[in-house]
């Protein structure tokens, strides 16, 4: 038997006080991969608490992250921070390992010490990549800077592995030439998964998001919910939400929907779970995506969804899932959810649950993401 890769993860988004559940999916992935192969994360920040630099291990079962806080100075972040990620190198390598390979998740801002290490130190890393900045519509934010950084990083991966078939396209159109190999999300299937329902008369539709209107739209969503509960009070929608958004609790509260949009804020691990157990179906109106978890999560738990036609929610999506929808399209969006409301149980919740074994399972993502490292 052969023994077990050492694998470094760096993630330019990772769970910080600030942001607890930044970068979640990405330790998706690495949890997914991490009973083939020996894993540490390396992650730092600025925190102003604290005196002096810190060096702590989080535990995540079969994986652990050296987390490092460095204390606010005159000295630019970026360089405070560069330096922090080169003591955590030799921080692993003398407690956990010599890295055969580095796993980078999002190109920036951490790709420039991957970088540094292929040139440094000659270690080769590999790149998942999940990031809207490459989707059309947000054009604007891929400055000539931005665009120079992500190009000098991703040409010089060994391989780059995107979430769905068009952030590759999306990727290509930059100028990005090395190769690609498409592996998505993943889902705990073990977390997730159908519960029975007795039947019941008041549906209870599921959103999960950050509530960033840009991206998600929400706000369409609560225009179409008023015109709903005019027209039928057989449903509530349930939010689940990162951060708080006092305008969208101020819209409920004026068009008189308390009943009918109830806000439970930042739910994780089982107590979401339980949410997606409750649900008869999800909903999301996003303008952009790439391949968002809730929706495999949403397939994990056997539930149908209405979602918009945008990224790679098109490659995971047929009838026999739910409604896919053109983005910011609200009057189809009003005559699908009647529809999913008055159909929702014909579904077939076992093929939509076996669709999600089969395709974002840690078992299959898992292997996937091994066969890139044995290449």
């Amino acid at each position: 038997m052969s023994q077990k890769k050492n694998i470094l993860h760096l993630l330019s988004w990772f769970p910080r006080p600030d942001a607890p559940t930044a970068g979640n999916f990405c330790l998706n992935h690495i949890r997914s991969v991490s009973d083939y192969v020996n894993s540490v994360v390396l992650s730092a920040y600025i925190d102003p608490a604290v005196k002096r630099r810190t060096v702590e291990t989080v535990n995540y079962g079969n994986f652990q992250q050296v987390l490092i806080r460095v204390p606010k100075s005159p000295l630019p972040n970026a360089f405070l921070l560069f330096r922090a990620y080169n003591f955590g190198l030799k921080y692993i390598q003398k407690n956990f390992f010599e890295p055969e390979l580095v796993h980078l998740h999002v190109a920036l801002p951490l790709g420039r010490v991957a970088l540094y290490w292929k040139k440094r130190h000659h270690l080769p890393f590999v790149l998942t990549e999940h990031w809207t900045i490459y989707q059309p519509q947000n054009a604007d934010q891929m400055t000539p800077k931005i665009r120079q950084h992500i190009l000098e990083i991703a040409n010089e991966a060994e391989v780059i592995l995107p979430v769905s078939y068009d952030l590759q396209v999306n990727m290509m159109r930059l100028g990005i030439i090395r190769p690609f190999r498409h592996i998505p999300n993943v889902v705990d299937t073990a977390l997730f998964h159908p519960v029975a329902k007795e039947p019941h008369e008041v549906k209870h539709i599921l959103h999960v998001s950050t509530l960033r209107d840009e991206a998600k739209n929400f706000s369409g969503i609560l225009r179409v919910i008023k015109q709903l509960s005019e027209q039928r009070h057989d449903f509530v929608l349930d939010v689940i939400h990162d951060f708080d958004k006092p305008e969208f609790v101020q819209y409920v509260k004026n068009n008189h929907l308390e009943d009918r949009v109830i806000f439970h804020g930042k739910k994780e691990g089982a107590d979401i779970a339980a949410f997606y157990a409750r649900a008869d179906f999800f909903l999301l109106f996003s303008n952009f995506e790439n391949l968002p978890c809730v929706l495999i999560e949403s397939f994990a738990c056997g539930l149908p969804v209405i979602t918009t036609d945008v990224g790679g929610i098109e490659e995971i999506m047929d009838e026999s899932r739910g409604i896919l929808l053109h983005a910011g399209d609200e009057a189809s969006l009003l005559k699908a959810v009647h529809t999913m409301l008055d159909h929702c149980q014909e579904y077939d919740s076992q093929k939509i649950r076996e669709y999600a074994e089969a395709h974002f399972s840690m078992q299959v993502i898992g292997e996937q993401l091994l066969r890139v490292y044995d290449r």
